[in-house]
């Protein structure tokens, strides 16, 4: 679920790679992940921030968001799955699977909600094969919005541990943390183009853990 809880966040505030992730814990086990999550990502500003900076919080699990944020809803009770926005004028609820909520509840009352386009993800993307029209998460999209969240994924493994990501040598500022970056292939497993690429196309290789 992290592509599609991250996406709204990282397309409204149209966010790139990070500059920094940091697990606050627990970390996983060898084969596996932990059952609660709690990642600090730190993203340059855009037009579309007050600042120069971004915070992102991710909690999964049984973590949540700090008292101080859920005090912001008023009351209401948080969503399974979605996102908190917090403004400089308010705050919005984004809830996964219905519309989203603004505090506080005084200022935005009677605001009519704009009309959202449909779409249709499979046309888009038989349209996109008949090069007809573009997907709205084609892989220049969803490469950078993937490798944001496969981060918070490495970084869960060194807990209390800021890691300082440079995006365009695909490396951390931690030997180790590199290793779940990218792997090493068995020779004979490794196509020649793949390799032209990976020295050339900063997204020709995925992060992975």
């Amino acid at each position: 679920m992290g592509c599609h809880i991250f996406d709204p966040v990282f397309d409204s505030l149209e966010l790139g790679a990070p500059l920094s992730v940091r697990s606050e814990g627990p970390a996983p086990n060898q084969w596996n992940w932990a059952m609660d999550s709690h990642i600090q990502y730190t993203f340059p500003g855009t037009p579309y921030t007050a600042e120069g900076t971004l915070r992102v919080s991710w909690y999964d699990g049984t973590q949540q968001p700090p008292p101080e944020v859920r005090a912001l809803l008023e009351g209401d009770a948080l969503p399974g799955t979605g996102s908190i926005f917090v403004g400089t004028q308010g705050t919005m609820l984004l809830p996964h699977f219905s519309k989203p909520m603004l505090y506080p509840d005084k200022r935005f009352a009677g605001l009519r909600y704009p009309d959202a386009a449909s779409s249709d993800h499979w046309a888009e993307f038989v349209g996109a094969c008949l090069g007809q029209t573009r997907t709205s998460a084609g892989f220049d999209y969803a490469g950078p919005l993937t490798e944001a969240v496969l981060l918070g994924s490495v970084a869960s493994r060194f807990p209390q541990t800021t890691l300082h990501w440079n995006a365009p040598q695909l490396s951390f500022d931690q030997p180790e943390a590199n290793r779940f970056v990218r792997r090493a292939y068995r020779p004979g497993w490794v196509r020649d183009d793949a390799k032209k690429r990976a020295a050339g196309d900063r997204h020709s290789s995925a992060v992975g853990v």
